[in-house]
């Protein structure tokens, strides 16, 4: 979960001296910012520059970030002081280019510190001669080699000796092979030894010991006497005496045929004679095959060992160096290389994770970043902008300098042409599949939490437009579930006909729907809500991770068959496991293994997209595969619309699939089992129309952004102040204790004491010495006990427990387990930040299941209990379930001590919920339904509905709900004085799972895997 950004640009007369000019920082904070929600445990920026003799030399800083600090403003800070203090030592910009390299870190291999945080290098500047052709002339230049990347993704292994060389002893093979120790624990660290290792162009010293590792080298032992990799084995590498040795003897060498080397006007050092190279490598291995210790080398290794030395002369550069790594590298990468050699040039590569290019004609500039809202933010306001993602799937490495870029694709083995690049070109205005960036809030989740009606507007009128993208894909949703259906009625008809066995094997799926943690919670909620309105549809919900597993070894059991639709729901579209197990979907589906791929994300322009084949171009066509919830990119890492809006949206794909197979279906009991009528479906299209009123009465703003501070809204910000001073109570008595200290310590007035001294004067009469000791111990027991003490007191003037535990509190959410699981996440996150006398240990349970096995024994004095409850006035089976979370919190009210146990607030529909005896009951407006008595079959129906309109339409808006009482909450703890934090994010600022989580990607091999044949034909 890292992020790579960075800028490359023409230098222009108004930038002056400053190696970053300010409006090149403003750019990059700008993508930092953008950037932070991939992690914000460290970071590090690098700049290129020349010292006083002109040399190219890197300009850099790293930091840890600390807890509640925003890691740009701490980056910019420090590495605004380095470069000054460069600059003051002689530093001077380039003169014709401004490069910029910044990453953010979040630690998986290893953990936060500085060593550990990228950039990353292995091997330190270092003085080498360096060949180099210009205007047809060989010149060699005493140069500062220095090469640095930075890396996000995993890098696993790198094939070498005919095997796949493992990350540790890879590590310490480059120690030996480059007589260089390094520290570094993690993976990315490798990939800045390898390039030293790669980058061999114009360098005889650097090109001979490739080489002798490519052609000569047998086996990784043999860096190690023969013996197993490890710190203590010897080192059998060539030394950097035979190496010097070596290079000095093929220097000789060239400097008599290098005149020949070129061709006729040659401009570049790769425009070679065939004929004079092969002379040179014919003298080259005559002449070194007489060193003592190469004598003893097989002809057949002598020859290879030369031909490789000088093809990597000439040809590797930081452009074929990465390309090479990259070709025998295993795991993901978002890659990005640099070099003192390539002073104006960057290497950037996506292979299994993302890197957008982006590009500012009128300004001579490109951008580029693992997060392509980083460059949308830079760029999307100014025209002529174009945005190039590279293709993390096929593997894309390209060559960027100040006018020119090069791509090489890893799929097809070749660089593409200027006209395909041009047909990949997003433009960044007037583009219907961008959206604009987020503005920046002081609050996110307040400003989500007040965006939420105005965004389920916004999807209200999309669904109602039939040409909208929404729609569009509904409908071929619908047709393909249309399709299933007519073979369901099929089977079942002859089922019924010829008395057929029924299938004893499962059939194949209708619907499998996968997703991680919140996204997989809302899938869940679907499938159930889907198979109540179909039970005859098989449907299966299953974690992205999981699936990524059973993919990569196999996937019997998944039931996957040639019509099942498969939905994938992430967000910022880019979570790794969804997105790594889309990609192997739509290969599944290419081959006809599934019947189709469809996905859910916050916006149209995403990674999985893009995985889809949907382009963002403005003359591409739409592939009817991607529903939108309309709620964009959000950086607030408790998530409120973004939830919100894929209820929402998912609400509306249930009802126009129920309404479509209805239509299709017209007969009683339609298809797949359908259990609601048209009238019924119309009654729930009415709950959802009516629904906006509610949520805009829930979070206390209207749909167009006016103030709606209805009763609902008043209940729960008064409700969330007195829990609140629950957690705040012990820094604020720690605070009268301070000044109680303070007050009575300075001027030497024990409170007791004194007051007994007043009364006793005001009396005239003196102080009996017997009270003396008594009063000094009354004085210090305030002293020991005061905190204790002035709790109690701030309690009874609140009007709070008096005899509830001090200290930290323990909240237990009870609710369904989608609702639950939302909110115990959300609430940890809102307190994530916060200090540990001021915050909140989060629990959720099921009350209607198994709460009370989880939490009936942990229940102490002012334990806080927040229960959902649904509304019992709807239904038989609603009032029971009423009933069991009811009487679950009358269980852990009755777990008492001291007269005192647990503090509970319900929150629900029904006003009865306020008799109950809890301490606490938010009752949300509602229009009550009566119970009907009717016959059978209606009553099944009707239980269905309601249940329908429960999941769908209740409990969303007890979520809504909670989401504005446990804001309030966390917004009043996180403005106490002198313990402010920032409630809307973490430590880690891990808003979206960018590597392995813990899944690594999948690669299809279905050669060995078969998908299950299709038991329902």
């Amino acid at each position: 979960m890292c992020g790579n950004f960075g800028f490359l640009g023409k230098r222009l007369p108004q930038d002056g001296s400053d190696l970053l000019p300010e409006r090149v920082v403003e750019i990059c904070q700008t993508m930092g910012r953008e950037t932070e929600i991939r992690g914000e445990q460290a970071g590090g920026g690098v700049v290129f520059a020349r010292d006083r003799d002109g040399r190219v030399i890197f300009v850099g800083k790293k930091v840890v970030n600390l807890k509640r600090r925003n890691l740009t403003q701490s980056l910019e800070q420090t590495f605004a002081t380095t470069r000054r203090q460069a600059t003051k030592k002689g530093a001077k910009p380039l003169d014709e280019a401004i490069v910029g390299i910044w990453h953010y870190r979040y630690a998986t291999s290893s953990p936060p510190a500085i060593l550990e945080t990228h950039w990353h290098e292995w091997m330190p500047a270092r003085f080498a001669n360096v060949w180099r052709v210009e205007n047809g002339q060989w010149i060699c230049d005493r140069q500062l080699v220095n090469h640095r990347i930075t890396h996000n993704g995993d890098f696993d292994a790198w094939t070498i000796f005919d095997e796949s060389i493992e990350n540790a002893h890879l590590g310490l093979w480059l120690q030996r092979v480059l007589h260089t120790p390094n520290a570094t624990r993690g993976d990315s660290p490798k990939i800045a030894g390898m390039m030293d290792l790669l980058i061999t162009q114009g360098m005889w010293d650097a090109s001979l010991r490739l080489a002798y590792q490519l052609a000569v080298a047998e086996s990784l032992e043999d860096a190690f006497g023969g013996k197993q990799p490890s710190a203590s084995a010897p080192n059998t590498a060539p030394t950097e005496e035979q190496i010097s040795d070596w290079s000095a003897i093929a220097e000789q060498v060239f400097l008599k045929h290098k005149d020949k080397l070129l061709l006729p006007y040659a401009n570049s050092i790769v425009e070679l004679s065939r004929k004079h190279v092969n002379q040179l490598e014919q003298e080259l291995l005559q002449t070194l095959s007489q060193h003592s210790s190469i004598r003893q080398w097989s002809t057949a290794k002598q020859s290879a060992w030369i031909k490789t030395a000088v093809h990597v002369f000439f040809h590797n550069n930081l452009y074929q160096a990465t390309k090479l790594f990259l070709s025998r590298a295993k795991g993901s990468f978002g890659l990005v290389t640099a070099s003192t050699l390539s002073e104006a040039t960057l290497v950037v590569s996506a292979w299994g994770q993302p890197i957008a290019t982006g590009f500012n004609v009128q300004d001579n500039y490109m951008v580029y970043a693992s997060e392509p809202a980083a460059v949308d933010a830079v760029l999307s306001h100014i025209p002529r902008s174009y945005r190039l993602d590279l293709d993390q799937k096929a593997g894309e490495i390209a060559w960027v300098g100040v006018d020119h870029i090069t791509v090489y694709s890893m799929l097809e083995d070749r660089e593409l042409r200027s006209s395909e690049l041009e047909e990949r070109w997003i433009p960044l205005q007037g583009n219907s599949y961008i959206l604009p960036p987020e503005e920046q809030a002081t609050d996110p989740v307040q400003r989500d939490i007040q965006e939420i009606p105005k965004v389920l507007k916004s999807i209200e009128l999309s669904w109602r437009d039939p040409t909208s993208f929404n729609r569009q894909t509904a409908d071929y949703f619908a047709e393909l579930l249309i399709e299933q259906a007519k073979n369901w009625d099929h089977r079942q008809r002859a089922t019924v006909n010829f008395k057929l066995e029924p299938v004893t094997d499962l059939p194949c799926l209708n619907l499998m729907i996968t997703g991680v943690e919140s996204s997989l919670w809302l899938g869940e909620r679907f499938a159930e809500d889907l198979i109540s309105l179909f039970p005859a549809l098989t449907v299966k919900t299953i974690s992205a991770n999981q699936l990524l597993q059973r993919l990569q070894y196999g996937w019997k059991g998944l039931h996957l068959g040639k019509t099942t639709i498969v939905l994938a729901i992430s967000q910022s579209g880019q979570t790794f496991p969804t997105l790594q197990a889309t990609n192997a979907l739509e290969e599944l589906r290419r081959q006809g293994h599934i019947g189709e791929l469809f996905i859910l994300t916050g916006e149209m322009c995403s990674l999985m997209g893009t995985a889809i084949s949907q382009y963002y171009y403005q003359e591409s066509s739409f592939t009817r595969r991607i529903l939108i919830n309309g709620s964009g990119r959000r950086t607030a890492e408790p998530t409120t619309v973004a939830v919100a809006a894929a209820q929402a949206t998912l609400t509306e794909l249930l009802l126009y699939l129920a309404k479509r197979l209805r239509e299709r279906f017209p007969a009683h009991q339609g298809c797949f089992g359908m259990t609601l009528t048209t009238t019924e479906l119309l009654m729930l299209e009415q709950t959802k129309d009516e629904f906006i009123h509610r949520a805009e009465s829930i979070v206390g703003i209207t749909t167009k952004g006016d103030l709606n501070r209805s009763s609902d809204y008043q209940q729960l910000i008064h409700s969330s102040r007195k829990w609140a001073w629950h957690i705040l109570e012990t820094p604020f008595a720690w605070g009268i204790h301070a000044l109680y200290i303070l007050i009575t310590v300075g001027l030497n007035a024990p409170l007791v004491q004194t007051l007994f001294r007043v009364l006793f004067s005001l009396a005239n009469l003196p102080l009996p010495a017997v009270l003396l000791p008594l009063l000094t111990l009354a004085d210090i027991l305030i002293y020991i006990f005061g905190p204790w003490l002035w709790s109690l007191g701030l309690r009874y003037i609140q009007h709070r427990p008096l005899l509830a535990r001090t200290g930290k509190r323990t909240l237990v959410i009870g609710d369904v387990p989608w609702i639950h699981q939302l909110l115990k996440v959300y609430v940890s996150k809102l307190f994530s930040l916060s200090y540990g006398i001021a915050s909140l240990d989060v629990h959720g349970a099921n009350p209607q299941d198994h709460m009370l096995h989880h939490f009936g024994h942990r229940v102490v004095r002012g334990t806080l209990i927040f229960l959902g409850v649904p509304d019992g006035r709807r239904s038989l089976l609603q009032k029971e379930d009423e009933n069991a979370v009811l009487m679950t919190g009358k269980q852990a009210t009755g777990v008492q001590h001291l007269n005192t146990g647990a503090e509970i607030i319900a929150l629900g529909h029904n006003s009865a919920i306020a008799h109950q005896g809890f301490q606490d009951a938010i009752v949300l407006s509602s229009d009550p339904l009566p119970l009907r008595e009717t016959d059978d079959s209606t009553v099944d129906r009707q239980l269905t509905l309601e249940q329908l309109r429960e999941a769908r339409f209740g409990a969303f808006e007890r979520l809504l709900a909670s989401y504005v009482f446990f804001w309030a909450l966390a917004k009043q703890v996180a403005s106490f004085p002198l313990l402010r934090y920032q409630h809307w994010k973490s430590q880690s600022r891990t808003r979206i799972m960018t590597t392995a989580a813990p899944i690594s990607r999948v690669t299809l091999d279905l050669s060995k895997h078969p998908v299950e044949r299709n038991q329902s034909k």
